[in-house]
């Protein structure tokens, strides 16, 4: 399975999605790269242990800064054959100080941009602004054809939160 963790931070949905045997690509911008490759070798997965044939389990850190000049041709890159099968992203879409939600659409067409015919997509995100969700909703519903919340009873009791969406995305 060829997933991309968008916004990581620290990497831990990547991380966990390598540990069950995907092949990961986690992404964040410049200035956490630095801890994304510290937390990948810390793991097992540095440099050296991306494997040269198919099947096996990898993960590597690269630089997607969506809205920046040019990101879409990163997206491009990360979506070329083989595709991917699955996107992940927690807590990517915010309020800023002015109150606005500016990342949120170029967020989701950086999904849809990864997306092929049977990839979905997963945004987990806690509900601190109904503008967020507001924006989120209004760009995904605009870009794909399936955008559903997870019902809380589908999650795992000891994972489920009151205050945290999880949505699935297809295009």
């Amino acid at each position: 399975m060829r997933c991309v963790e968008l916004g990581a931070g620290v990497g831990t949905l990547g991380l966990v999605a390598a540990g069950l045997g995907a092949q990961v690509t986690i992404t964040d911008i410049a200035k956490v790269l630095p801890l994304l490759k510290d937390n990948l070798a810390a793991n097992g997965f540095g440099p050296e242990a991306r494997p040269s044939h198919e099947g096996q389990a990898w993960a590597e850190a690269g630089i997607l800064h969506w809205g920046a000049p040019g990101w879409m041709d990163g997206v491009r890159l990360l979506a070329a054959p083989p595709g991917v099968d699955l996107v992940l992203a927690a807590d990517c879409c915010y309020i800023d100080q002015d109150g606005e939600s500016p990342s949120t659409p170029a967020f989701v067409e950086t999904c849809a941009g990864l997306c092929g015919p049977d990839t979905l997509v997963l945004v987990s995100f806690e509900r601190r602004s109904p503008e967020v969700r507001r924006c989120f909703l209004e760009e995904s519903r605009r870009l794909f054809s399936r955008v559903s919340m997870v019902p809380l009873r589908d999650i795992p009791e000891p994972l489920q939160l009151e205050y945290v969406d999880i949505w699935q995305l297809q295009l």
